[in-house]
């Protein structure tokens, strides 16, 4: 019986652990600010995997050197990126 509680506990605490698609939220939005990157269109699957575009005028390699931060982050469980036909903002 000991090892069936402790087994139920275990599961409740590692559950509590994971993050969910609100933090997954939170890290991606704290990260585009921190980037001063606002050319982009992002949303969230109820998993907490993000879809996210950037737009055009977005240089390569700032594209994959944020899509790579992102994915790092340990609150968020996955990344779909892409580049957009356009721009999500004004571009001077």
């Amino acid at each position: 019986m000991r090892y069936l509680l402790a087994a139920a506990f275990a599961v409740v605490f590692a559950q509590a652990a994971v993050a969910g698609p609100d933090e997954a939220e939170n890290a991606v939005t704290n990260i585009l600010f921190d980037e001063k990157m606002d050319n982009v269109s992002y949303s969230f699957r109820g998993d907490g995997f993000v879809d996210i575009l950037f737009g055009v005028a977005v240089p390569e390699d700032e594209y994959i050197r944020i899509v790579e931060i992102i994915r790092e982050h340990p609150d968020v469980p996955g990344v779909l990126a892409g580049r957009g036909k356009g721009n999500y903002c004004s571009v001077p």
